[in-house]
């Protein structure tokens, strides 16, 4: 990634969110941030009747960062939709991608001419053995053992948001769910290198790698991947 093409790594609220390539906007939102979304009544209206406040919460602070993100690439022009399998439906050539935990919510959009694939994750810090025995691969485990108790967790918990970046950024491509296991991680500074362990997409086989930015903020962990076009590990190869 050239110097040209990075934007600032902070947020204006403070979150550290790594070197963006030039093309891509990510927001940040918190419960009680001011936002406009023009088209909040008729995206709350593709919510089942029957979800709860709370859900209704994450969904509207979610879709107000994701207008946020489009506004910043001249693209907040239509509501964003959902799809079959509940996931967000973008504007015709743009790729995205949005979470949510606690009362934060995050997105992350692109035009798709520049990166085939977007994914990001955030996740509150909590105590979650459980990941243990489904997120880390064989060759994962040796880092998350060489940590004191406290920091294993921490590492448990970025690999697993690491992970679940991973997949949104796939799952528009390849169409189909897959585990964890399909894709392999190593930590380095800013987050880790991965690769797909599994013949999933023609377009990253197992030897090629990609870049997934993960940090701390406080009590959350956020995970973000955009795929690279060509060639290298960064978005602007």
């Amino acid at each position: 990634m050239t110097e040209r093409e990075v934007e600032p790594t902070t947020q204006p609220n403070g979150w550290e969110i790594g070197p963006l390539p030039h093309f891509a906007s990510l927001v940040v939102k918190r419960s009680g941030d001011p936002y406009d979304n023009r088209f909040e009544d008729n995206e709350l209206a593709l919510l089942p009747s029957r979800a709860v406040i709370a859900r209704r919460d994450a969904f509207r602070l979610g879709r107000a960062a994701a207008h946020e993100a489009l506004a910043a690439i001249g693209r907040d022009d239509k509501p964003v939709t959902i799809g079959d399998e509940r996931e967000p439906v973008w504007p015709a050539g743009v790729v995205g991608s949005i979470s949510h935990a606690a009362d934060v919510a995050v997105a992350l959009v692109a035009p798709a001419g520049e990166t085939p694939g977007i994914g990001i994750d955030v996740e509150s810090r909590r105590y979650a053995p459980e990941l243990n025995q489904h997120v880390p691969r064989p060759e994962e485990r040796a880092w998350l053992e060489e940590a004191d108790a406290e920091e294993r967790h921490d590492r448990l918990l970025a690999l697993f948001s690491a992970k679940e970046a991973i997949f949104k950024a796939f799952y528009p491509r390849v169409g189909r769910f897959f585990g964890f296991e399909a894709a392999s991680v190593q930590p380095t500074e800013g987050g880790f290198v991965a690769r797909l362990a599994e013949d999933l997409d023609p377009a990253f086989p197992p030897d090629r790698s990609f870049s997934v930015f993960c940090g701390w903020s406080g009590p959350y962990v956020l995970s973000w991947v955009i795929l690279p076009t060509t060639g290298g590990v960064g978005p602007d190869h």
